[in-house]
């Protein structure tokens, strides 16, 4: 099969064939639609660039409230290595990580909060001191209630 070109076979070109199909000037977009499609460009953007700013800030928030939660889960485990009558109410100050947490530790023996001579109810309350970020303002608090070693009444 032979092909051939745009004119037939005598070198004329059909008269249904142009050699330019828009010949009015109106190909290609105008400098003010391209403008146009710029400014909104950029709105976009900028929205996904304030919900990147979003985003890193709620995670390094995250990360401090999963710091002060070890924080916090450590303390409560080194109160369990003491015995019954060494747990006794303290605050200290941890840095990890480059930020200072108070590390609030509160023991109650009286029955006004659940304690009693053989129950403590100890609270360890971590709060993190400078923090630029408004998702880490709530203080970790872990309870839990530790009993005394006493044989009790009830053992024969």
């Amino acid at each position: 099969m032979k092909f051939m070109r745009i004119s037939d076979r005598h070198g004329k070109r059909p008269r249904n064939i142009r050699p330019h199909a828009n010949t009015n000037g109106e190909e290609g977009f105008t400098l003010m639609e391209t403008c146009i499609a710029l400014v909104l460009l950029l709105i976009v953007s900028l929205g996904v660039v304030s919900l990147f700013t979003y985003a890193v800030k709620f995670n390094s928030g995250a990360n401090e409230r999963a710091v002060a939660q070890a924080i916090a889960q450590h303390q409560m485990e080194q109160l369990r290595k003491l015995s019954f009558d060494q747990v006794v109410a303290a605050t200290v100050t941890v840095t990890n990580q480059g930020h200072d947490y108070t590390v609030t530790t509160t023991v109650c023996t009286t029955t006004t909060c659940g304690g009693s001579d053989t129950l403590k109810v100890i609270t360890v309350q971590v709060t993190p001191l400078s923090t630029d970020t408004p998702w880490v303002t709530p203080p970790i608090t872990l309870t839990t209630r530790r009993s005394a070693a006493d044989a009790g009444p009830y053992l024969l």
